[in-house]
């Protein structure tokens, strides 16, 4: 998938003032991955996974990071941490219609609450408009209350089914972080 920086610069900062750099995820980000999944907390795992995964095994991570670039997209948010990069968060996006999605953000326990899931969310937006994906589909454990929370203060809105112990959501993309051009909408007339 390249050409995901070319329109948009893939270094920013967290809350903690510190610097993020997004880009794509490829196959030798597997360490880095696997590094990642150790700084979850078992929580964090099961609200990714919505399983009790212990490890990423190697065919686990053989497909996070070998992606068909027409089914599925990841990004990285990365910093350097005592002279060597470390992958903060990552999200993914993989096209199960013409143009829906199914998305997934994990960000590592020690780096929550710090905007990095919001900096993935945004780039992963705008890939998928790229893309033409017009829904995300997200599939949630009704006890994930940050997760919850972080959807509604970014706009997801859409339809909300429970079922089977999970709560499904379908969110309309164009309404997560309204295109620069929306702003003459927004703004109010003299």
């Amino acid at each position: 998938m390249a050409g995901m920086d070319d329109d948009a610069d893939p270094s920013t900062t967290a809350r903690d003032g510190l610097p993020v750099h997004l880009r794509e995820v490829g196959p030798e980000d597997g360490p880095l991955l696997e590094d990642l999944f150790r700084s979850l907390s078992p929580q964090s795992i099961y609200n990714r996974f919505l399983a009790p995964v212990r490890e990423l095994d190697g065919t686990r991570v053989h497909a996070l990071t070998h992606m068909d670039p027409c089914v599925e997209f990841a990004v990285a948010a990365c910093r350097e941490i005592d002279g060597r990069e470390r992958m903060l968060g990552v999200g993914r996006c993989h096209r199960v219609g013409a143009q829906e999605a199914e998305l997934a953000i994990v960000v590592g326990d020690p780096w929550q609450r710090l905007g990095i899931g919001s900096l993935l969310l945004r780039r992963i937006v705008h890939r998928a408009r790229e893309l033409d994906i017009r829904w995300f589909l997200s599939t949630v454990d009704p006890n994930n209350l940050p997760l919850l929370r972080f959807s509604e203060a970014v706009g997801f809105r859409g339809d909300l089914r429970y079922h089977s112990g999970l709560l499904w959501m379908r969110t309309d993309v164009q309404a997560l972080f309204p295109p620069e051009a929306d702003w003459q909408d927004r703004t109010p007339r003299a």
